[in-house]
């Protein structure tokens, strides 16, 4: 859905409202009321740019030496990671044919200019607000799902592919997300990782009912808390995101077997939802369920989805998403082209994920 407030009216190439679109857009991404909430969004970023880190002193402060004291060299640990930036788009052909016969008929221009979809209430009421919405998500995807080396499973061999028959990798292998750098993190033993064993079972109905069982869900977060790093746990702003399929398991563990307060949650953007859990704030992302189970495939078990439960305990600014844009969406161009007699959106940006510090991330799945 478009932002509250906002008037599509009069989208057209000629008035200025492209711009806006843009820019609106780029505000979705940096806004603490929707996908800014979720990660840090930092423009002006360009691919092979080196990005540091600084963690904190170790332990300072011994007995007075007198004159001429002895002085140490405890630098503050540096580190530093390299953003890898690629560029998407978003290439679609609208024809006015395809709306005869449906209500969004009654929004047509008429006549010799039937065709020309710019300017009318289906567009700019209707397409640009979805356009937004879509874009959105492509960041959201390629930020937590994005995967180099994404390609179609095959049913023939079970060994490889990480997408469901069907689904175009291209949607996928931009980049390396957050999900990826994880993995990679947890078998360099770099990233703490709770194993999650509902998502071993062989089918989706196996998975379901052992995460349903007394003390699985509850188990998972505290242990997910309990085994991060101390530092983690100190930090102001942290936080834990969850699949919606782990957040209602939470919540029906600890209303049947009297785990503690029932959970309150609050709705912030999209679906999205939060709680607090032991002190802890929890946010409910439903998308990530979205792309498990619709798109990904589970190469172990094929009648079961790839790892439904799962969780990352961190603070926001560790998940950072970055562009080459400054202060809104590169390009974005809705036009009309007389000789096809179609409309046409292109919208082109860049995207980059870095997870900033292994040891302020704590993973289950």
């Amino acid at each position: 859905m478009a932002s509250a407030g906002i008037n599509f009216n009069n989208l057209t190439p000629s008035n200025g409202a492209i711009q806006s679109l843009r820019e609106l857009i780029f505000l979705a991404l940096v806004d603490v009321e929707t996908i800014g909430n979720l990660v840090k969004f930092m423009p002006k970023q360009k691919h092979g740019d080196k990005l540091g880190f600084v963690g904190e002193f170790g332990l300072l402060g011994k007995a007075h030496q007198g004159c001429d004291p002895t002085y140490a060299n405890d630098l503050v640990n540096t580190s530093e990671k390299t953003w890898d930036i690629k560029r998407w788009e978003i290439a679609e052909a609208l024809c006015y044919a395809d709306l005869e016969g449906t209500v969004a008929a009654l929004a047509l221009k008429t006549k010799t200019n039937v065709a020309d979809l710019t300017g009318t209430e289906y567009m700019d009421e209707i397409v640009a607000p979805l356009l937004e919405r879509a874009v959105k998500k492509l960041i959201l995807r390629f930020a937590f799902f994005g995967d180099k080396n994404a390609s179609t499973y095959d049913p023939d061999d079970h060994t490889t592919g990480t997408l469901k028959p069907g689904v175009d990798a291209g949607y996928f292998n931009l980049i390396n997300g957050f999900f990826q750098q994880i993995f990679a993190g947890v078998a360099a033993g770099t990233i703490s990782r709770v194993v999650v064993d509902a998502n071993t079972k062989t089918t989706s109905a196996l998975q379901k009912a052992a995460i349903k069982t007394a003390g699985a869900a509850t188990g998972i977060m505290d242990e997910l808390i309990e085994s991060a790093s101390p530092v983690l746990r100190q930090l102001t702003g942290k936080r834990i995101y969850v699949t919606q399929a782990l957040a209602d398991a939470l919540a029906a563990d600890i209303k049947a077997n009297n785990k503690g307060s029932e959970l309150q949650w609050e709705a912030i953007f999209d679906g999205i939802t939060k709680t607090t859990y032991n002190g802890i704030e929890v946010v409910a992302l439903p998308f990530w369920d979205e792309i498990i189970q619709g798109y990904l495939q589970n190469n172990t078990n094929v009648g079961a989805w790839d790892k439904p439960y799962r969780a990352i305990f961190t603070i926001k600014d560790n998940l950072l998403v970055g562009s080459e844009s400054e202060d809104a969406v590169a390009d974005i161009n809705i036009f009309f082209d007389q000789k096809t007699k179609k409309n046409y959106i292109d919208a082109m940006d860049t995207i980059g994920a870095l997870i900033g510090q292994d040891n302020l991330i704590n993973v289950a799945y």
